[in-house]
């Protein structure tokens, strides 16, 4: 068995020199920011708010709604396959879930203002149950990595790196948000925060974690603002921060569901005309690759280490709230929606339907198999604090045939749809 070393973040060029300046002084927040070639420099384009930022570096420049918004039933009606009507399924799929996230965003910006205001346990408890629903509505978006949610890496035509800001996992940084409660550097626009200390990390920590003490250098520019800060202080810069980042957030969820609707970016009709990819089947490969999550993502990064199967590093994906399990059942559901079909119990079209109109109806029969196993194991999985590494290695070992399956033979050379494997996935031979 081959063992994979951790993905390494990307480092682009171009942050603004009060960032770097921040991210120097505190030598342990070291993630990079993901977007290709974007200054994070106030003066070149961000949001008029603190709180809400700039397009790509904070969030859409429009006034998000209070309230929900009807986004209708997940798209899911029947119809003749067709290369055109996989992608607009898809698109139309990761739309849907784009509206759930932000109304999911909406409640836990409210949660979390109403505990600021008025603090107490019960407010902090409704805080942290949205913050788990915003939480389990993202672990869906999560699988939809391509177009603007992507990172360059992921999507190098369209990818934007709007997925980061909102869950920065693997490359969260704790430092980073005790900067911006030691600092208060947050007041100058979150575009200036690098996405390690933002998002719904930053919402878990400043909600579930109860310690006072902080990761950063005690010789540090955080370091030394944090340990002059009061308990009653620090709890108020606490709570300042997670209204500041709770905005952000839905003006994220905002932006990521103007991408997809017909009066803003509309990019499911770039998608069926694949503008900018080139082809229709290079813009199939890319929506395709984000059916590698299994894979790479739960596999190899959430249960690679826990079940001594690989040698690396393990970074929980939820430290302090605790829904890792929960996430990888949403993630798998989340999976059975772009491959089978966006409707309940996988109604409508998905890549199975491909296969099968490409005359490989067994293949996609035995990927569907294997889809119900890993979600039988998942649905059947402790949470990840409680569970043995034993139970963590038969978890890996029900999750591997879906993943070998769309390593060997839903992508790469052997592929029936001639599906490329995404970068750097073909010398993984584990």
């Amino acid at each position: 068995m081959t063992e994979r070393s951790p993905r390494q973040p990307f480092v682009f060029a171009g942050l603004a020199g009060a960032v770097l300046a921040a991210v120097t002084v505190v030598v342990a927040c070291s993630t990079d920011d993901p977007r290709a070639g974007k200054n994070t420099n106030t003066s070149s384009g961000g949001g008029a708010s603190a709180s809400s930022g700039g397009s790509s570096s904070g969030g859409i420049d429009a006034t998000a709604p209070e309230g929900p918004i009807d986004c209708g039933a997940a798209p899911g009606a029947a119809a003749p396959f067709s290369k055109q009507a996989l992608l607009s399924a898809a698109g139309a799929c990761a739309a849907w879930h784009a509206c759930t996230f932000q109304n999911a965003a909406t409640a836990l910006r409210t949660s979390v203002r109403e505990h600021a205001t008025a603090p107490d346990e019960a407010k902090l408890t409704a805080a942290r149950a949205a913050w788990a629903t915003a939480m389990n509505e993202w672990s869906k978006m999560e699988l939809f990595q391509f177009g603007p949610a992507a990172s360059r890496a992921r999507d190098q035509y369209h990818g934007r790196g709007l997925r980061s800001f909102v869950h920065p996992w693997p490359d969260h940084n704790r430092c980073q948000i005790e900067t911006q409660v030691a600092t208060k550097g947050w007041q100058e626009g979150m575009e200036t925060v690098l996405p390690g200390g933002r998002g719904l990390f930053a919402l878990e920590y400043l909600l579930f974690y109860p310690g006072a003490d902080t990761v950063c250098l005690p010789a540090s520019t955080t370091g030394q603002a944090w340990s002059a800060l009061g308990a009653a202080e620090l709890a108020t810069a606490k709570r300042d921060y997670a209204v500041a980042v709770a905005d952000n957030v839905v003006a994220l969820a905002l932006e990521l569901r103007n991408v997809w609707l017909p009066e803003g970016e509309d990019f499911t009709k770039k998608l069926v005309a694949f503008e900018g990819y080139g082809s229709e089947q290079e813009t199939l490969n890319v929506v395709a690759w984000a059916l590698f999550y299994p894979e790479d993502e739960i596999k190899d990064q959430k249960l690679g280490s826990p079940s001594g199967m690989q040698a690396r590093t393990h970074v929980p994906e939820t430290p302090f709230g605790a829904t890792e399990v929960e996430n990888i059942r949403t993630n798998l559901r989340a999976f059975r929606s772009l491959y089978q079909g966006c409707g309940a119990d996988g109604a409508g079209i998905g890549f199975d339907d491909w296969l099968v109109a490409a005359g490989q109806e067994q293949l996609s029969n035995e990927i569907l198999t294997a889809l119900a196993q890993a979600e039988t194991a998942a649905d059947a999985f402790p949470a990840f604090a409680q569970a043995t590494e034993a139970q963590f290695r038969s978890f890996y070992e029900a999750v591997k045939p879906l993943s070998d399956l769309l390593k060997t033979r839903f992508f790469g050379s052997a592929s029936p749809l001639n599906l490329k494997l995404p970068a750097g996935a073909a010398s993984d031979t584990d």
